[in-house]
C-alpha cells in the first residue's frame, strides 16, 4: 500500500473510532456517570481530536504535494519551442472581492488582459477599463482561455497576488561616452 493510502486508511480508521465513542460516552453518562463517564468522554474527545489532527495533516501533506507538482509544472508552460507572445503573470492567490473569482483558478497563468501583456500586477490593474475586460489566461491543461470579467467604476485592482514568469529584459544601457 502506497503512503496516500496509509494516509486515508489511519484518517478513516480514527474517524470512525471517534464516530462509534461518540454513542459510547452517552450511554455511560446516562447510565453511571461518575468517573466512568469521565474516562470515556475523555477517550471519545482524544479520538475526535487525532481525528482532527490527522486530517489537517493529510490536508496539508496533498496541499504540499499539489504545490510541488504545480511547481514541476510552473516552467512547462512556457517550455514549447515556439515563444509566447507574453510572458505572464501566475495568479497565487484570489483575495475575497476579486474580479477574478470564479473565472480564474489559482496557479493559472495570466497571459493578457484587454490585448495587454501585462509583466506586473500594477500593469494588470492599470490594463483593466471600467465595464467588460477580457482576459487571456492558460491554466494547467496549458491551453490558452478567454474570461470576461466586469469592473464597476473606482474598482481598477483585480486583488490578487501574482508571480512574475519570465520577466522582462531591462532595458539595454548606454555606456557613456
Amino acid at each position: 500500500m502506497d503512503i496516500d493510502g496509509e494516509r486515508t486508511l489511519l484518517g478513516a480508521l480514527l474517524w470512525a473510532a471517534a464516530a462509534l465513542s461518540a454513542p459510547i460516552t452517552t450511554m455511560m453518562i446516562l447510565r453511571g456517570g461518575g468517573v466512568p463517564a469521565l474516562s470515556v468522554g475523555a477517550l471519545s474527545a482524544l479520538l475526535f481530536g487525532a481525528a482532527l489532527l490527522c486530517t489537517h495533516v493529510n490536508q496539508r501533506l496533498d496541499d504540499q504535494a499539489d504545490d510541488s507538482a504545480s511547481d514541476t509544472d510552473e516552467h512547462a508552460h512556457f517550455a514549447d519551442d515556439a515563444p509566447l507572445e507574453c510572458s505572464g503573470l501566475r495568479v497565487l492567490r484570489i483575495g475575497k472581492g476579486s474580479p477574478l473569482k470564479g473565472h480564474l483558478s489559482e496557479k493559472s497563468v495570466i497571459l493578457k488582459i484587454n490585448g495587454v501583456c501585462p509583466a506586473t500586477a500594477d500593469e494588470a490593474n492599470h490594463a483593466l477599463i471600467e465595464g467588460r475586460n477580457e482576459i487571456e489566461w492558460m491554466g494547467r491543461n496549458r491551453k490558452p482561455l478567454v474570461a470576461y470579467i466586469t469592473i464597476q467604476e473606482h474598482g481598477h485592482d483585480l486583488l490578487a497576488q501574482f508571480e512574475q514568469l519570465n520577466p522582462r529584459p531591462a532595458p539595454p544601457t548606454e555606456a557613456p561616452a
